[in-house]
């Protein structure tokens, strides 16, 4: 019983450091501003072409918001590296036969982006369009 109090006073001590560090980094992010000229998908959902804005919520996850500042979906990321820092901040996704995904987030100055997992519906589209496109837009970046 003492083993299983001790297991759970961690877990909520590194739950609260962890809440911390996420809430330190999602209110110093930048917003990113971006035009995107095709229709799009994330996870499950398709967004038509537009102007959206993406900020940090937390180190792996980020809002996709409309002009009007709605947000529209969450998305979760997971680090990927870059051999040398990206100049400028930009959104990368995958096409394939006119379908595009969101696939990858940079922001100028980092050698660390947020990666998206694939989605079911890439992974099949991509079996049959492979080896598909990759486009890079790049964005502007607001305080």
């Amino acid at each position: 019983m003492k083993t299983q109090g001790y297991t759970l006073r961690k877990v909520i001590l590194g739950t609260f450091i962890v809440a911390a560090v996420a809430m330190a980094h999602a209110q110093s992010g930048d917003v990113l501003k971006v035009t995107i000229p095709f229709n799009f998908s994330v996870g499950t959902k398709t967004f038509l072409a537009g102007e959206y804005s993406l900020k940090p919520l937390l180190p792996h996850a980020m809002a996709l918001r409309n002009q009007a500042g709605q947000v529209l979906t969450s998305i979760g990321t997971h680090s990927v590296e870059s051999r040398e820092a990206e100049r400028s901040s930009k959104l990368v996704f995958n096409g394939y036969n006119g379908q595009y995904f969101l696939t990858q987030i940079w922001e100028a100055g980092d050698d660390i982006g947020r990666e998206l997992a694939k989605s079911r519906a890439e992974a099949e589209i991509a079996t049959k369009y492979s080896p598909g496109e990759q486009i890079a837009l790049r964005i502007v970046v607001r305080r």
